[in-house]
């Protein structure tokens, strides 16, 4: 093993525990004597502000290339022992210490020890259920509104980040705790999905989510459609959905293909979505002129209307339902633009 190896890693071991302070002011302090001492040698050829930075690093780093040397003998014995020795001991140590931080952070986000708070615009996904969880975050990244560059998995039974590349992972000891919550960016997210192993906690999770008051869309899935009743009538403001499985199996079996129809319409990707459009305040329609302007010119048939304020859409409402403002609920193969100046 090389003297230059063995002293990179004696180096390496002796600023490990040294602060980044401490070690630039050591890295300072070497750079300075070393261009004062060859100064005071006489080695003028190598102390140009841009001669001596080449010089000093291709000389502390081993490389050597060889253009650049002291010619005096007092000033080859100043580089090989103060310049060289001295540099290659703190610059591996800078190295090292850079190398260092980067995996401990990598580290540090794989396994959930991250924090998002004051984070807005992003996506959190609380709660895990393998297999139909990496589909959610499948969902999401293919749809283009959801596609941004921040979704956050919260969980606490993970122990690393499931899909790293497409997610950033956050844990703690309880979903329900307000502040795992906050280190998630649950206050400022876009979009909060609640999906958990057991109504009961998903319940806890959402009544916690709500005490944050979040500026984005939360919605929670519950198993039980009481449960989620329940979870509505203490967080209005919130979406909570449960499971039709069996409102399929029958719908299924009394109109053939129904179940096709709703799993295509929620489904992203070819033929027919369903998607949401907000309007501007300021835009005013019947519901029926509405309807004929999005089908003759985007092919997009329009299913219902959101009041602004209201809670429950209006599905499928008479044609001179006055439309002012609010959110459209539509059928169309992408998703449209926003409406403005009156117009689709």
């Amino acid at each position: 093993m090389s003297i230059f190896l063995l002293l990179r890693m004696y180096a390496s071991s002796l600023f490990h525990r040294f602060g980044w302070a401490g070690l630039l002011i050591a890295l300072g302090v070497h750079l300075t004597t070393a261009w004062l001492g060859l100064v005071f040698l006489g080695e003028h050829h190598l102390t140009a502000p841009a001669t001596f930075t080449y010089f000093y690093l291709t000389t502390t780093l081993t490389v050597g290339y060889g253009d650049l040397a002291p010619q005096t003998a007092a000033g080859r014995i100043f580089v090989a022992t103060w310049v060289m020795l001295g540099g290659i001991a703190l610059l591996t140590a800078a190295i090292g210490k850079t190398t260092s931080s980067v995996i401990d952070a990598w580290r540090k986000g794989m396994k959930g020890k991250g924090d998002f708070t004051g984070k807005v615009g992003h996506t959190v996904l609380i709660g895990w259920e393998g297999a139909s969880s990496e589909r959610v975050i499948e969902l999401l990244l293919a749809d283009e509104t959801s596609n941004d560059n921040l979704i956050v998995i919260c969980d606490c039974t993970l122990e690393e980040n499931p899909m790293p590349g497409k997610t950033d992972f956050i844990k703690g000891e309880s979903l329900s705790s307000a502040a795992l919550l906050m280190r998630a960016g649950v206050p400022g997210a876009e979009r909060v999905l609640v999906r958990t192993p057991s109504d009961d906690l998903t319940l806890a999770t959402v009544l916690a989510v709500n005490q944050l008051n979040p500026v984005g869309h939360v919605v929670a899935h519950f198993n039980e459609s009481e449960i989620a009743a329940l979870a509505s009538a203490y967080a209005p403001s919130l979406e909570c959905t449960s499971s039709m499985a069996i409102e399929m199996l029958v719908r299924a079996s009394q109109d053939p293909g129904s179940s096709v129809v709703i799993n295509e319409l929620l489904c992203v990707g070819e033929g027919a979505t369903q998607y949401l459009m907000k309007l501007p305040d300021t835009y005013e329609a019947t519901f029926g002129d509405l309807y004929a302007q999005m089908k003759q010119r985007h092919n997009a048939t329009l299913i219902g209307y959101r009041a602004k304020g209201a809670q429950q859409p209006s599905i499928n409402p008479p044609c001179v339902t006055r439309v002012q403002g609010g959110e459209l609920f539509y059928i169309a193969s992408t998703r449209l633009k926003e409406i403005s100046n009156g117009m689709v």
